[in-house]
């Protein structure tokens, strides 16, 4: 099948005081039409600075400094002007961590929806049908919820209003960046029965950002483990949790918290994330690596294949133990 998203090799930086920060090094992976393809890793990982890649929407001072990011075959690096403008929400629109905070507080939640159209030249009655439409599909009643200022309403509620207008302009792919960050477990489990509700009715692409792999666990249907800029495995959903073969990944799950079990068994990946001015040589995992050897100091690996699209970049895979 072929890629809906391809990002090949791509950089970016922040110019900062104390040198170059390289937030995103040569990340390449592919999201295929229907899926959701999940992003994990830790805070600070590089995930939501390439999700702003995907939208060429870098915040000054950080630079796309090379690499491509296709969209249908489009190199979005190369867009402008009013292809940009078109390409963002029409094509991806995204819904941005602790989204239920963005909204307008001086604004009802239907005038949202028709500033949102009315940007993009959408004829206001079909807008405000649709809007109730989608406020439905995000269990919203929009009689209620239309007419109601930010501030009457949770931070739940608030959260699947921005879901409701991430899709109101029917784009192919929708990115969510951490999207049941601040809310509850039960609100959490809540807004991932929407995701997949909607990814069902609407058949849209979905790129999820999160440190949580739970919410990857409920709702994906490939990985990408993300760690120090850099994407260091891939695999479908069930691979990255019977079948993983990188260090961090196995470090993941095994520090995720849980109900059940034994919390004994629980370990937090030792050490700190590495210093992106300064990173060590070689694998950037090796400092907090049990596998580490010289030949990881000496030669940083690159992603490649050990299995059916399953990606590793760790020189010692074969001998990670689940």
């Amino acid at each position: 099948m072929k890629p809906l998203l391809s990002v090949r090799d791509l950089v970016v930086e922040f110019e900062l005081d104390r040198g170059i920060l390289r937030a995103v090094n040569r990340a390449s992976l592919d999201v295929y039409p229907g899926e959701i393809f999940a992003i994990v890793g830790e805070s600070g990982s590089g995930k939501s600075t390439l999700a702003f890649a995907l939208l060429n929407l870098v915040p000054p001072p950080g630079r796309i400094a090379g690499g491509s990011v296709l969209f249908d075959g489009t190199d979005v690096l190369k867009m402008n002007g009013d292809a940009l403008r078109q390409y963002r929400w029409r094509e991806v629109a995204m819904v941005f961590q602790a989204a239920q905070n963005v909204l307008n507080p001086v604004m009802r939640v239907v005038d949202h929806f028709v500033d949102t159209a009315a940007d993009h030249g959408e004829p206001h009655g079909e807008v405000l049908a649709w809007a109730e439409e989608l406020l439905r599909m995000v269990r919203l009643e929009p009689q209620q919820v239309l007419h109601a200022y930010p501030h009457e309403l949770s931070g739940g509620m608030r959260q699947r209003v921005v879901i409701a207008l991430s899709l109101l302009l029917k784009p192919r792919l929708v990115i969510l960046d951490e999207p049941t960050t601040a809310l509850d477990v039960v609100t959490q489990a809540y807004i991932l029965d929407i995701l997949n509700d909607i990814r069902r009715r609407l058949n849209v692409t979905m790129v999820l950002l999160t440190h949580d792999m739970s919410v990857v666990a409920k709702v994906a249907d490939r990985v990408g483990v993300m760690y120090a800029g850099r994407l260091v495995e891939v695999g479908d959903v069930e691979t990255m949790f019977y079948r993983r073969r990188h260090p961090y990944t196995v470090g993941l799950i095994q520090a995720a918290p849980s109900l059940i079990g034994d919390l004994e068994s629980k370990k937090p990946i030792p050490g700190s994330p590495p210093d992106l001015i300064q990173p060590p040589p070689g694998c950037p995992f090796r400092p907090r690596c049990t596998y580490a050897t010289a030949r990881c100091e000496a030669d940083d690996p690159g992603l490649a294949a050990v299995g059916d699209g399953h990606l590793v970049a760790c020189h010692h895979w074969e001998q990670v133990h689940l």
